[in-house]
């Protein structure tokens, strides 16, 4: 049956539908997609080696194929109002689009994008709690190794075995170069102000003073009870004086104190 004018008139005339538009433009696509890859075959490559382009060609394709995609997949505009044309992608994938071709342009080769700001220093930055859960250790183990270094120089001095120092400054302070007991001692070996001041000790809170003076101290009542170790510790915790006047008669506190001395000592000895 014959098909009259005006029904191809109107057949012309009538306004294609959102999906026939996206047909079309998915069909001019895939045609160029088509005579670039006809073209690409045809370089011959069994005896010669590829082209230097024949990757960028590839690659270029490659996005061809990606806009064909996202045509027949709804993501171009299809609204005529929009200010975007029937062949631009959406914002969403626009920037993907972008540094994909600025890739190409580049070679192919890419190089790795800085973080931002904000992302590089969040990543440097340790809060507070976590710094000082990180940094007590550090402290202690650095002090710790400055102590031996001061114990070692004060038996050196002294003649006191390290070992006894160590159990003295273990029971007096617990290591605790900041300690002070109910009574005044102070520092690591615990001396009194008196005390101190009789060894020529400005300040107890050091502990190069402290223990070299508590050493020295030491000494000197080992060589006063000709080497008697439980009457020169007695003597360190309750006095020489309360020694010599009552040396059997020593109090319950100074009795234990010998106990954890000695125990010390035997765990260093060990």
């Amino acid at each position: 049956m014959s098909i009259s004018a005006p029904h191809i008139a109107h057949r012309i005339a009538s306004p294609m539908t959102p999906r026939q538009k996206n047909d079309n433009t998915a069909a001019a696509t895939e045609g160029g997609f088509s005579a670039q890859l006809d073209q690409a075959i045809g370089v011959e490559t069994s005896t010669q080696s590829i082209p230097a382009n024949a990757r960028e060609l590839a690659e270029s394709l490659s996005l061809q194929m990606l806009q064909a995609t996202l045509a027949l997949g709804g993501e171009l505009a299809t609204d005529s109002s929009s200010a975007r044309s029937a062949s631009q992608p959406l914002a969403s994938v626009t920037s993907l689009l972008q540094a994909y071709q600025a890739n190409l342009a580049g070679g192919g080769q890419s190089s790795p994008s800085p973080l931002p700001t904000d992302v590089h220093k969040q990543s440097t930055l340790i809060p507070s709690a976590e710094a000082a859960a990180v940094a007590a250790p550090l402290a202690r183990h650095s002090g710790r190794d400055r102590l031996e270094a001061i114990i070692a120089k004060a038996s050196g001095q002294y003649g006191v075995d390290a070992d006894l120092i160590r159990a003295v400054i273990k029971t007096e302070s617990n290591f605790n170069p900041q300690a002070v007991s109910p009574v005044g001692a102070r520092g690591l070996m615990q001396l009194m102000p008196a005390t101190a001041r009789g060894l020529g000790v400005s300040d107890s809170f050091n502990p190069e003073q402290n223990v070299m003076a508590g050493t020295r101290f030491l000494r000197d009542l080992l060589k006063r009870y000709d080497g008697n170790l439980d009457s020169a510790l007695a003597a360190y915790n309750w006095g020489p004086g309360n020694v010599d006047r009552r040396p059997d008669q020593l109090p319950r506190e100074t009795r234990d104190y010998l106990v954890r001395v000695k125990q010390s000592l035997a765990t260093y000895s060990a």
